[in-house]
């Protein structure tokens, strides 16, 4: 490497990357950013839900520019692998929505064992359409937003709450996973499909809002 020319500042490296990347070998720990290596908890029976790190990272290579310093929501957030890689990549505020109150307590003890700061998550125990319909009410939104549908395959009332902009900012992303064979239209009310990818029988739909 060339010394540094005269007079220049040497980049000032973040905390992270202070440190050797971890070695990835499991699908519970985090893929990148400044809690990479991270292992989280999970119900030992859910584990073959999780999405595989193959898939997280090549959607989170996909959507960087957007996650930095933007307001991610998670819902049916299982243990909160999503929204903690979300925070891990620079996202400002990881919020989750999960309707199980021991799987909720699971996505608190991951923040903590990440060292999430308070003011940087929050977590709702409510079920995905309840919880839409709410901030729909009060008008809150965030820029990307990841829904899981294994706690609520209902994809007619979540796309119908989506299309109606809740929870979505204009100019922000919704990313729908999925079963492979489920096909989405490529426009729902203020939603336009952007892209699909898939890995196995697990597929990722990404709009955005118009």
């Amino acid at each position: 490497m060339p010394p540094p020319r005269p007079g220049s500042r040497p980049r000032t490296k973040k905390p992270w990357e202070k440190t050797a990347h971890a070695k990835i070998t499991s699908d519970l720990q985090i893929t990148d950013g400044r809690y990479q290596g991270n292992l989280l908890d999970n119900l030992e029976k859910l584990n073959s839900d999780l999405n595989s790190r193959k898939i997280r990272e090549s959607l989170f290579r996909l959507i960087a520019r957007r996650v930095r310093a933007a307001r991610f929501l998670d819902i049916c957030a299982g243990n909160g692998t999503m929204g903690i890689e979300a925070l891990s990549r620079g996202a400002m505020l990881g919020s989750f929505v999960e309707r199980s109150a021991r799987m909720s307590s699971i996505i608190k003890r991951n923040l903590d064992s990440c060292g999430v700061k308070p003011g940087h998550f929050e977590i709702f125990q409510m079920e995905a359409i309840p919880f839409l319909r709410r901030v729909g009410r009060r008008r809150r939104f965030w820029d990307v937003v990841y829904c899981a549908t294994p706690c609520d395959s209902d994809y007619d009332g979540l796309l119908k709450c989506f299309g109606n902009g809740y929870s979505i900012r204009p100019g922000g992303m919704l990313i729908m996973e999925h079963p492979s064979d489920v096909v989405f239209p490529e426009k729902v009310g203020l939603l336009k499909r952007w892209r699909v990818f898939s890995k196995d029988a697990v597929a990722l739909t990404l709009f955005e809002r118009i």
